[in-house]
């Protein structure tokens, strides 16, 4: 009987893949500087998977690229773990300002008043 248990092996951060393939193809962290004009830091941060070191996600993005190009990574594959690991963040929608409300409700007032001095007026 077959056993269905086997445990699938676990994904792996987007800093940790780019990091197997810098390693695997023997490229320093200063040639992924050289390469890509990022500091060392920048280039360490993301290889730690510090996402607090590191900027916003537009820009992360292409830094993954760059990356992975240099490490001969799937950039596309770094970055899809990048959001795996920090889903964007969901749109709220957009609530309805009390400002917003009040200036419906004088503009209501005034039609009303307005319709009710005409009515009078010309009755």
């Amino acid at each position: 009987m077959d056993d269905h248990n086997e445990e699938v092996p676990e994904r792996p951060y987007f800093g940790s893949y780019l990091k197997e393939f810098r390693l695997k193809n023997n490229i320093s962290v200063e040639s992924v500087c050289e390469a890509t004009k990022l500091s060392r830091y920048m280039v360490v941060s993301i290889e730690a998977n510090d996402r607090g070191a590191l900027p916003e996600d537009v820009l992360l993005k292409s830094f993954l690229r760059n990356v992975a190009a240099v490490c001969g990574a799937d950039g596309d594959m770094a970055v899809s773990l990048y959001l795996e690991a920090y889903p964007p963040a969901s749109e709220r929608p957009v609530e309805k300002s009390k400002m917003g409300r009040l200036c419906l409700m004088l503009c209501l007032i005034v039609c009303l008043t307005g319709g009710i001095a005409f009515f009078f007026k010309f009755s």
